[in-house]
Protein backbone atom coordinates (compact mmCIF):
# COMPACT_ATOMS: atom_id res chain seq x y z
CA UNK A 1 0.00 0.00 0.00
CA UNK A 2 1.29 3.67 -0.96
CA UNK A 3 1.89 6.07 1.92
CA UNK A 4 -0.83 8.96 1.88
CA UNK A 5 0.70 11.97 -0.03
CA UNK A 6 -0.21 14.01 3.35
CA UNK A 7 2.43 11.48 5.55
CA UNK A 8 5.48 11.89 2.90
CA UNK A 9 8.44 14.04 3.93
CA UNK A 10 9.75 14.10 0.31
CA UNK A 11 7.42 14.06 -2.93
CA UNK A 12 8.23 13.64 -6.69
CA UNK A 13 8.35 16.60 -8.85
CA UNK A 14 4.77 15.27 -10.29
CA UNK A 15 2.66 14.71 -6.48
CA UNK A 16 4.41 17.91 -5.83
CA UNK A 17 2.32 20.00 -9.04
CA UNK A 18 -0.92 17.85 -8.00
CA UNK A 19 -1.00 18.23 -4.28
CA UNK A 20 -0.39 21.59 -4.52
CA UNK A 21 -2.29 22.46 -7.83
CA UNK A 22 0.68 24.17 -8.98
CA UNK A 23 1.02 25.70 -12.44
CA UNK A 24 3.17 22.77 -14.02
CA UNK A 25 4.58 25.50 -16.88
CA UNK A 26 5.68 27.95 -13.97
CA UNK A 27 6.92 24.54 -11.58
CA UNK A 28 9.19 23.18 -13.89
CA UNK A 29 10.62 26.75 -14.49
CA UNK A 30 11.32 27.28 -11.14
CA UNK A 31 13.24 23.55 -11.02
CA UNK A 32 16.18 25.61 -13.28
CA UNK A 33 17.03 27.85 -10.82
CA UNK A 34 19.60 27.40 -8.71
CA UNK A 35 20.31 27.72 -4.87
CA UNK A 36 16.52 26.03 -3.83
CA UNK A 37 16.40 25.17 -0.70
CA UNK A 38 13.46 22.15 -1.25
CA UNK A 39 15.04 20.38 -3.83
CA UNK A 40 16.84 17.18 -2.99
CA UNK A 41 18.69 15.19 -5.67
CA UNK A 42 19.27 11.39 -5.85
CA UNK A 43 21.10 8.84 -7.90
CA UNK A 44 20.13 9.33 -11.59
CA UNK A 45 19.26 13.01 -10.99
CA UNK A 46 16.31 12.18 -10.00
CA UNK A 47 14.45 15.19 -7.98
CA UNK A 48 12.89 14.73 -4.82
CA UNK A 49 10.81 17.78 -3.16
CA UNK A 50 11.87 18.53 0.22
CA UNK A 51 8.13 18.80 1.59
CA UNK A 52 8.86 21.02 4.63
CA UNK A 53 11.18 23.48 2.97
CA UNK A 54 8.73 23.76 0.13
CA UNK A 55 5.65 24.78 2.09
CA UNK A 56 7.97 27.59 3.45
CA UNK A 57 8.57 28.80 -0.28
CA UNK A 58 5.07 28.32 -1.22
CA UNK A 59 3.87 30.79 1.49
CA UNK A 60 6.04 33.44 0.30
CA UNK A 61 5.57 32.65 -3.31
CA UNK A 62 1.96 31.97 -4.19
CA UNK A 63 2.33 33.51 -8.03
CA UNK A 64 2.93 29.35 -8.82
CA UNK A 65 -0.16 28.23 -8.08
CA UNK A 66 -2.69 27.52 -10.93
CA UNK A 67 -5.05 30.09 -11.35
CA UNK A 68 -8.42 28.66 -10.54
CA UNK A 69 -11.27 28.79 -13.52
Amino acid sequence: MKPNIKDKDTMTVQETVEHYKLSRRKFYELLHQDGLDFIAFYYNGRRLVLRAEFEKYLNKHLEIRRRER
